[in-house]
């Protein structure tokens, strides 16, 4: 249970000390009109602010505080306004028994008082029945507040839960975002390693000079791979995950050029309109949509053409279309999960846009179409 606001903490010393304060009116008239006697009003006042002083423990000791402020009644009127706000308390806070014995001791506290003065008469009834009304509404005012607490407790615990999920569900997308650049770059770099390690291993007629510049692509992709692994991985201890530079559209033809120079035999169309307007968001997820398609090539189909083709224009959209031979009698056996695929058709739903692939005869085609949105 969360502790009271200061408002909230005042208000119940307000109307705690409300019979106080009418007593001590009262008593100030009785002793000005000489019908009474200063000590016992002293005591009765004096009790009162003890009950007062009492409630600041109300929370650590409800049942004794209830039970406490309850016999005070007996001889001190100004201390049921501190009993009264004791028993709510005890009624917000604990269980039904302490409560019941707590009542208990209060309705006979104000009823004996009355039946002392005056016995069964009249006014110890009306005490009676007044008392049992005051402690049913006092108790039931004091299960309201528990049932307020607990349902506002309740929605709270609910919001957090809330908040913890869709945290949760944003790491998750986070993970599988970076998971994505980390398929993405590392099988581009390692299937280039795997087809210069591959030639290096079955083929005996390369002069020095081409092992050596198959060793030197080896080296300079490995060392590629590991830089970018690392950006990668450290990017998971940033608060902006990947907010390094990332590739984009004006890379795709350095992409092209690069696996030309690695062997793969690649035809590069594009038929794109104002490229220079084409949103950076859209321009590399077409860029990575290519880079995957070119893997799957290599890795599949190794040594087998590749077309790349793009067509669209602003306003409409970017239609990206791959294809290479369906299979290669002469490659190397690739081991595939169609992850590389799954995150092509997740990197094209990011944007509004659909991935397909499909065997056209003996070609497999891989197409895209990405919205051209003026906005990133």
């Amino acid at each position: 249970m969360k502790p009271l606001t200061g408002r909230q903490e005042l208000l119940r010393y307000v109307l705690a000390s409300v019979p106080l304060v009418l007593t001590a009116l009262g008593w100030g008239f009785v002793v000005a009109q000489g019908i009474g006697e200063w000590p016992e009003g002293a005591l009765n006042l004096g009790l009162g602010v003890v009950g007062l002083i009492l409630l600041r423990w109300r929370r650590r000791l409800p049942f004794t505080i209830a039970v406490v402020t309850a016999l005070f009644t007996i001889w001190s009127g100004s201390a049921t306004g501190a009993a009264f706000v004791a028993l709510v308390s005890l009624a917000t806070h604990r269980d039904g028994r302490r409560t019941a014995g707590a009542c208990a001791v209060l309705w006979l506290a104000l009823v004996g008082t009355s039946f002392a003065a005056s016995g069964w008469e009249v006014p110890t009834l009306v005490a009676a029945i007044g008392s049992t009304v005051t402690i049913a509404c006092l108790v039931g005012f004091g299960l309201y507040l528990r049932s307020t607490r607990d349902l506002a407790l309740s929605e709270e615990r609910r919001r957090e839960g809330e908040r913890r999920d869709g945290l949760e569900r944003a790491r998750a997308g986070e993970r599988a975002r970076i998971a994505r650049e980390m398929h993405d770059v590392l099988a581009h770099r390692l299937s280039i390693l795997s087809l210069h390690a591959g030639a290096l291993a079955h083929r005996s007629d390369l002069t020095a000079d081409e092992v050596r510049q198959a060793a030197a692509v080896i080296r300079d992709n490995a060392h590629a791979s590991l830089e970018e692994l690392r950006v990668t991985l450290g990017s998971l201890r940033e608060e902006d995950p990947l907010g390094g530079p990332q590739p984009s559209f004006d890379d795709l033809a350095a992409l092209v050029s690069e696996v030309r120079e690695a062997g793969q035999r690649v035809e590069y169309r594009s038929e794109l309109e104002h490229v220079e307007q084409l949103p950076p968001q859209v321009g590399r997820h077409v860029y990575r949509i290519v880079q995957e398609a070119l893997t799957n090539a290599r890795k599949h189909a190794p040594g087998a053409p590749v077309t790349v083709e793009l067509s669209g224009a602003s306003g409409t959209s970017v239609d990206v279309r791959v294809t290479n031979a369906a299979d290669s009698p002469g490659g190397l056996p690739v081991s595939s999960d169609g992850l590389g695929l799954i995150g092509l058709g997740e990197r094209a739903a990011l944007v509004g846009g659909t991935l397909t692939h499909h065997n056209d005869g003996d070609r497999f085609v891989v197409e895209a179409s990405l919205p051209w949105s003026e906005t990133p």
